[in-house]
């Protein structure tokens, strides 16, 4: 049953040239199925463009259903509202809304549909060899690469960095680790977390810590779902198949469920990219004599994750003679002996922003790739790097 939208014409100064077109066609005919049916769009197009532009307006103050209709200030946005009513005594009471968790997940769930809207899914292709080793595993290392972070060099006494400076150099770097990649029947894309450098509009982490940003949310978003495209095509031509994991960082544990929901949509009909899934925060991968386990290195300690490894792959332990945790957070390539595993931290690319250089953190500037043999062992170790820049005093006297 299609029913008749009313739209209130003053969300239309918070929509896109595109959304803009979109919302007048179904005023004009009054459906928002029709529009979607006269503009050529996917079933749902113009209903989840009507919600984005609501929720937008919203967050700049504009909602006159909920009678809240005053605009916040240019470059602010609403996060709370607050409401001086009166009980059933008559007493005056504050009421204070605020976004809950649930809507939070349901309004990321509804952004990625959006995104995947405009995506147009890969189509099967062919491998370019006819031979590829079935012995060794070549595995690229995501560190941290907060792709979104702004970071002012003369501030920090580092590199500046920014999304395109963060695409860029993970580009630069996936081209020279698959350049050394052996050909390979599987090879591995890992990121370890922290992928994007905000969890959504706020510009926050996911508990809510501010960070310096340098672009709107959804561009981050767009551009990081395009360089991962990117660097899983470089290893498509180095592979038969490429596996590529998503963790959940501190900094992205809602938007990187996202990157990986808009992978696997992507990659739907191409059987050579295998997208896992992103609901636990640990991964496990079983590789002949290895079993590597994956997770953004947050939520426990090195010593914990050697226990926790034991224990939820009793059986896959048992058979495997070589074991590694691959893990992030600290921005500095690290690694450590434990009991039957080691535990990897990976270095990451970017440069410190203004909280961690002045708390005295860096960074490598560095991205790894590791080829694992299936026997057991590890077969080479390539590193591309970011020197570090000259950085000269204030004053010389």
């Amino acid at each position: 049953m299609k029913l008749p939208i009313k739209i209130d014409a003053g969300i239309l100064e918070f929509a896109t040239d595109n959304q803009r077109r979109v919302l007048e066609k179904a005023l004009e005919l009054g459906y928002l199925q029709d529009a979607d049916k006269a503009l050529g769009l996917s079933r749902g197009y113009a209903s989840a463009i009507h919600k984005a532009v609501l929720k937008r307006a919203a967050k700049a103050g504009y909602a006159p259903e909920a009678v809240v209709d005053r605009p916040t200030m240019a470059g602010f946005e609403l996060k709370r509202v607050s409401t001086l009513a009166r009980n059933a005594l008559g007493e005056p009471q504050w009421q204070i809304q605020e976004q809950s968790k649930v809507q939070q997940a349901n309004s990321l769930r509804d952004f990625v549909k959006g995104l995947c809207q405009q995506i147009t899914q890969a189509e099967p292709t062919p491998a370019s060899r006819e031979q590829y080793s079935s012995d060794l595993l070549p595995a690229i290392f995501i560190g941290d690469a907060h792709i979104g972070m702004r970071a002012y060099g003369k501030e920090t006494k580092h590199h500046n960095f920014d999304t395109s400076i963060a695409t860029q150099q993970l580009r630069d770097a996936v081209d020279y680790l698959s350049s050394r990649a052996e050909p390979a029947e599987q090879g591995m894309i890992i990121d370890v977390g922290d992928y994007t450098h905000s969890d959504g509009h706020a510009d926050t982490t996911t508990a809510g810590t501010p960070l310096d940003v340098d672009t709107r949310y959804h561009s981050t978003m767009f551009q990081a779902a395009m360089c991962m495209r990117y660097m899983i095509g470089k290893m498509l031509e180095k592979c038969r198949r490429v596996t590529v994991v998503i963790a959940r960082g501190n900094h992205n544990d809602n938007s990187s469920v996202a990157i990986q929901l808009m992978l696997a949509f992507f990659y739907e009909k191409e059987p050579r990219v295998n997208i896992l899934d992103t609901e636990s925060y640990y991964h496990y991968v079983e590789y002949g004599a290895w079993l590597l386990g994956i997770t953004h290195g947050n939520k426990q300690k090195a010593e914990a994750l050697a226990g926790s490894m034991a224990r939820d792959m009793a059986q896959a332990w048992g058979r495997t003679t070589h074991r590694m945790w691959i893990t992030g957070h600290y921005h500095k390539d690290a690694v450590k002996t434990l009991p039957g595993v080691k535990h990897k931290i990976v270095g990451a690319l970017p440069p410190p922003d203004s909280w961690h250089s002045s708390h005295g953190f860096s960074g490598d500037g560095e991205m790894e790739m590791m080829t694992f043999r299936r026997e057991g062992g590890v077969h080479s170790s390539h590193v591309y790097n970011i020197p570090r820049p000259i950085v000269e005093p204030d004053v010389k006297l």
